[in-house]
């Protein structure tokens, strides 16, 4: 029996962390491929949501990776 591409790897997912390079090759090529969503969503055992933002992100900025997060810039001075 043949796995389908990322199966293994969704498995092994934990709720919260942030998807791999590979997991969100894994989504953008289920999409091209014309797959429904709700599918991709529930292969990766993520919500349409985080489908909707890797595809977002993919036109947007054209990277896989992890973007930056804003919050507070480090202090300068030492206390």
């Amino acid at each position: 029996m043949q796995r389908s591409f990322g199966t293994e790897i969704s498995r092994n997912r934990r709720p919260g962390v942030e998807l791999s390079d590979t997991q969100r090759t894994g989504i953008l090529s289920a999409v091209e491929a014309g797959e429904k969503k709700t599918k991709i969503a529930a292969r990766y055992r993520v919500s349409c949501c985080v489908i909707y933002s890797t595809i977002n992100q993919w036109k947007d900025h054209h990277t896989l990776k992890s973007l930056l997060r804003p919050g507070q810039p480090k202090k300068l001075t030492q206390r």
